[in-house]
Parts: C-alpha cells; structure tokens; sequence
C-alpha cells in the first residue's frame, strides 16, 4: 500500500431490558515503528502478528489474481513500501517489525522494549547489527511527546522527533530536527470526527509543501481511496477492495491506479481469547 515512510480496550454496552455488559472488544493499533506510522490502522481482535506481502496483479478472465511478488527495486519505481512482519504482545504492544524482500530475506527490524505499556525505547537493526536507538518521552499524563534517535555505536543524536497534539490528544504534527536542533522537515495531519488521520502535507525545512495526501476510508475503517498530490499539484489516485477475515481485518487487498495494480495479501494471527 502506498505510504510515506496500545491496545485500545472497547467495552460495549447493549441496551436490552436490562443493560448486560458484553466482553471486551480487543483492537490493536498498528502505527508507529511500521509502515503504517502516517496513517494507523487498527485491528480488531488480540492480534499476535500480521505478515503483509504484496504481488503484481494479473488479469485472468476478467479478474485479477496475483503474479509475481514485487520486487524491493520495483517498489523504488513507484513509491511502495516494503513487505512486513509485525509480532505483538498479548495486550496489543508492538514487539517487533521486520520488514523483508520478495525472497523473505530481512531487511532491517524495530525490535521494541515496552513498559507499563509504554514504548520505552528500540533498537534499529541491520545486517545483525544495531545502527539506531530510539528513545522515547511521556509527559506527565503518560502522553508520547518525543522521540529521540541514536546514532550508534557512537551514541550520538540523529534525529529528534517533536509530536504536537490537538485538543483530543490526536497527533496533529511530526516536527523533526537534526542534532543542531534546526527543523528540517514536519507532517501536519488532518483529523477527522473519530480521530482517524485523513490526510497530511509534508514541509520541507524551507516550509514547502512538498507532497501531500489525501485518504478516505470505507465503514470498516480502512481505506478505501488515497489520493496523493505532488510539488507540482499533480494528483494520482489509488482504490482499494478488500476481502476480510472473520475478525473484520483485511487480508486480500486490490490497490488499482491509473497503471499499475497490486494485490496486497495479509496473514493474521491471533492470541486465543
């Protein structure tokens, strides 16, 4: 799916007569530290780990089926990103994201240290080796309000990351610095009623708006229409069609363009209830 680079515990209430409580509903976000990190989805269920791999769609008989798995160097063509494994902790912590070839060789991982539910810090990991330590700070209310990157061995700063929140506690801005603490690039999110990211503009550090998108979503909550706006102001659009799981999680979907169509395949796993 085409991207720039908690667990959420619902209890539902049936008013029936008399008011029954019904169990809880699991759902997970899956955001920050993978691919989805611009635009979260959640997940319903007490989800273990979602292996995503995508294909060339190929038409047969008047429908599409997958071919080929797309290559890392296809996906640099037109800005798709890579296939992923996402492992999570029983109380819907991400643990892990690696993200893979079209072999299923590892790329690189976010392996993630998680207290009191909290993302205390992760280590970036290639070719075995730690190369990045990201540290992350709360505020008072337990509320992520930096994200810190670590050059290492060196342990010198990379990268700051600022979040800036509205009223609702919704991520409306990505503010990033270098380590002379010059800005250098940002993400100001729209937000609609439910919270729900559907859109940024991204500012390059002279402030222009350098590539934009715009989302809209289908009743389950995915997305079912991306488009996305270059420097120029030129739009291209892409449509998705899912096929879900028992759950209501996507795994099949169909991202058609004005070329090129990918089918996106998903394996869910999931703790027993």
């Amino acid at each position: 799916m085409k991207r720039f680079i908690p667990l959420l515990f619902v209890v539902v209430m049936l008013a029936t007569g008399c008011p029954q409580p019904e169990p809880e509903v699991h759902q997970v976000e899956m955001g920050l530290y993978t691919p989805y990190w611009t635009m979260p989805e959640i997940l319903k269920g007490k989800v273990k780990e979602v292996v995503e791999k995508n294909y060339w769609a190929v038409e047969e008989d008047g429908k599409y089926v997958k071919g080929e798995r797309l290559s890392v160097a296809a996906r640099d063509t037109f800005g798709w990103t890579l296939d992923f494994v996402a492992t999570f902790d029983e109380n819907g912590n991400i643990l892990k994201c690696k993200t893979i070839d079209e072999n299923d060789e590892v790329i690189d991982i976010n392996s993630l240290v998680v207290k009191d539910g909290k993302i205390t810090s992760v280590e970036y990991i290639k070719e075995d080796t730690v190369r990045l330590v990201a540290k992350s700070t709360y505020n008072d209310e337990g509320v992520l309000t930096k994200i810190e990157r670590f050059r290492m061995p060196e342990d010198t700063l990379n990268i700051k990351a600022m979040l800036v929140r509205d009223e609702n506690g919704n991520v409306v801005e990505w503010q990033f610095y270098n380590s002379d603490e010059e800005l250098t690039s940002k993400y100001i999110f729209t937000v609609n009623q439910e919270g729900r990211n559907t859109g940024y503009k991204f500012y390059n550090k002279e402030g222009i708006v350098t590539f934009e998108q715009k989302i809209t979503y289908n009743d389950k909550g995915f997305m079912t229409r991306l488009v996305m706006v270059n420097r120029d102001g030129v739009e291209s659009v892409s449509e998705y069609e899912y096929e879900y799981d028992e759950m209501g999680n996507w795994i099949k979907a169909i991202a058609s363009e004005e070329v090129e169509r990918v089918i996106e395949e998903r394996e869910i796993t999931y703790y027993e209830e």
